[in-house]
């Protein structure tokens, strides 16, 4: 870990980590770091609470060894390398704020040529507005007078703009950084294969499905045919830098490794995507989640840790197409707005106030359960969509409680 050094052991100059998170079970704690890494160590109350007394303190260990007992010393010392380890305590002259905006995505448009049943910004329903060029240009030289590194540009469905090219175009010679685009990939024709050669670094194609009868089912009638006619083309003319993504529902959750070998067979990147239960995902909830696993739809092949926090915020930022800045595109309808585009320089600079709460400590009786950061997702949109509803949050509790408390206290 940056900033502690594993052979010589000091802790005059250390801190505790802003990610750090601790739960209590009588006489025990579970300590571990929520945003970096999700890894954790259990130990006595007793225990942490007396090494706790001598992090930061001139001649901190000196002290600590003095006081402790020879038989628990290396125990001591054992448990500060594994607090180290976890990312859960840092030199105080580490700063997890030196972390900076990167990336900007952008989103052009509402307009979208598809129903799924599983979109979260009920895109082609709600009122149609786009991002009027001018607030696009403003936007695209704040990136660039800012060094960031990458911006990504969606919707709605980008190519339902029919003057997209202009947008791609201004971004490619206006800013140096990555530009990626995300697409259905429905509306993409021989026609935009120059501009996308010459001004895109990545196409994301969003796919939600295996096969024809999975994809068509989420995205409606002849879209698995047009996306795989789609990456032909692109293909041919030498495209390469393609991702292809499947949101995990309870239809597609058994058949990643299908997902996978059509990915392999048409060489492109596959990306598995948490689904966000709100929108017009929320109508379609029982076809997309059956009734044993509604509540964990984002921990479909969760592996037990204490991640509960995601970059959003700290490295990415999203614009609407209306110019309100938020957390991410995936919290539009659901997120406390931060401000608009005339704000960003604000925002840019204060990012340490910028989703440092775990949502799951804002919920009640959720705050005061001991196995919290454990159920709570990393994604702040999956955890404000599912813990501020309380049908979605009583279920998930059903699913989950026993089995991880079982799992990290024992009982």
């Amino acid at each position: 870990m940056k900033g502690v050094n594993m052979n010589e052991i000091k802790l005059d100059n250390i801190c505790f980590s802003d990610n750090t998170r601790i739960l209590n079970h009588y006489n025990e704690i579970v300590i571990g770091n929520v945003r970096e890494c999700g890894l954790w160590i259990k130990i006595l109350t007793k225990d942490f609470e007396k090494i706790k007394t001598y992090i930061g303190l001139e001649n901190g260990f000196e002290l600590l060894m003095r006081n402790t007992d020879n038989a628990r010393k290396q125990y001591y010392i054992e448990i500060i390398k594994a607090l180290a380890k976890i990312k859960v305590i840092k030199r105080k002259d580490w700063s997890e704020n030196k972390k900076t905006i990167e990336r900007l995505d952008i989103e052009l448009t509402t307009k979208c040529n598809l129903r799924c049943k599983h979109c979260s910004g009920e895109y082609g329903e709600q009122d149609k507005s786009s991002m009027p060029q001018e607030m696009f240009h403003r936007i695209i030289h704040w990136a660039a007078e800012n060094n960031i590194s990458s911006v990504t540009l969606s919707g709605g469905e980008i190519f339902c703009l029919s003057n997209i090219s202009k947008y791609l175009e201004y971004a490619r010679k206006n800013f140096m950084g990555r530009i990626d685009i995300i697409s259905n990939a429905t509306l993409i024709y021989p026609e935009h294969i120059s501009i996308l050669k010459s001004c895109v670094d990545e196409i994301s194609i969003s796919l939600d499905g295996y096969d024809k009868n999975s994809v068509d089912f989420i995205r409606g009638q002849g879209v698995f045919d047009k996306v795989i006619e789609t990456i032909i083309l692109l293909k041919n003319n030498k495209i390469d830098n393609i991702s292809l993504s499947m949101v995990l529902t309870s239809n597609n959750k058994n058949h990643v490794t299908d997902f996978k070998e059509l990915c392999n067979k048409f060489e492109v990147k596959p990306i598995l995507r948490t689904l966000s239960v709100k929108g017009r995902a929320l109508k379609f909830y029982d076809d997309l989640i059956n009734d044993n696993e509604k509540g964990k739809e984002d921990n479909i092949s969760k592996r037990i840790n204490m991640l509960a926090m995601c970059n959003a915020g700290s490295q990415i930022l999203s614009i609407n197409a209306s110019g309100k800045v938020t957390l991410c595109s995936a919290m539009e309808e659901s997120n406390v707005i931060l401000g608009d585009i005339d704000e960003l320089d604000i925002i840019f600079h204060d990012v340490k106030r910028i989703n440092t709460i775990c949502v799951v400590d804002t919920v009640t009786p959720c705050n005061e359960c001991d196995v919290r950061y454990f159920c709570s997702s990393m994604c702040h949109a999956v955890n404000t969509n599912i813990y501020n509803n309380n049908q979605l949050k009583e279920k998930r509790c059903e699913q989950y409680k026993n089995l991880l408390e079982k799992h990290v206290w024992g009982i």
